[in-house]
């Protein structure tokens, strides 16, 4: 059991601090981890993974983190999982404002120069979050037409003002084709 949360730490650090772009951008990064490195879930329960993480309030690496966490060990796998995900950067973020505070301004405008060069990277790991997210749907045209019909839905005045309603409407469906 040790081991396993040791793996469950190690495994959430890294995906907390390869995080560059928000929640999205963290979805290649753990299905790598979680899919093709350790075997802990399969597609589908990745997806899954994903589904109620972005369904549930809070960030999608904080929600995936705990439910994965608690499937793989438990309540301490969970919160073990969770804390991991989010001190591991917090730390790195704290060293790194304490050591830029007391930087000179060159070093500044260096930074800033990283930061603005990070953004091809952070559109490229979206992109890979998307293909990951999409790739289910090329397989299934049932689900290609309703993920089209539920993107156009989302335009409308009632469903934009009330994306809830859109999603009890896509559960019903989904419940109905599938």
């Amino acid at each position: 059991m040790t081991s396993t949360l040791l793996s469950l730490a190690s495994v959430f650090a890294r995906i907390g601090l390869g995080a560059f772009g928000g929640g999205l951008a963290t979805i290649p990064f753990i299905h790598y981890e979680l899919v093709v490195s350790r075997g802990w879930l399969s597609e589908r329960a990745f997806s899954e993974v994903v589904s109620l993480a972005q369904m549930t309030p809070g960030p999608l690496a904080i929600n995936a983190a705990t439910f994965v966490g608690y499937r793989i060990a438990g309540t301490p796998g969970a919160c073990l999982a969770t804390l991991s995900v989010v001190l591991a950067p917090l730390a790195l973020l704290v060293s790194f404002l304490f050591l830029l505070s007391r930087a000179p301004g060159d070093l500044r405008r260096g930074v800033e120069r990283v930061r603005r060069a990070l953004r091809p990277a952070v559109s490229g790991m979206l992109l890979a979050a998307f293909w990951v997210v999409a790739r289910p749907l090329v397989r299934d045209w049932r689900l290609l037409v309703l993920s089209a019909l539920l993107l156009l839905l989302s335009r409308t005045r009632l469903f934009s003002r009330y994306p809830q309603l859109l999603l009890l409407c896509a559960g019903g469906v989904g419940a109905l084709l599938f």
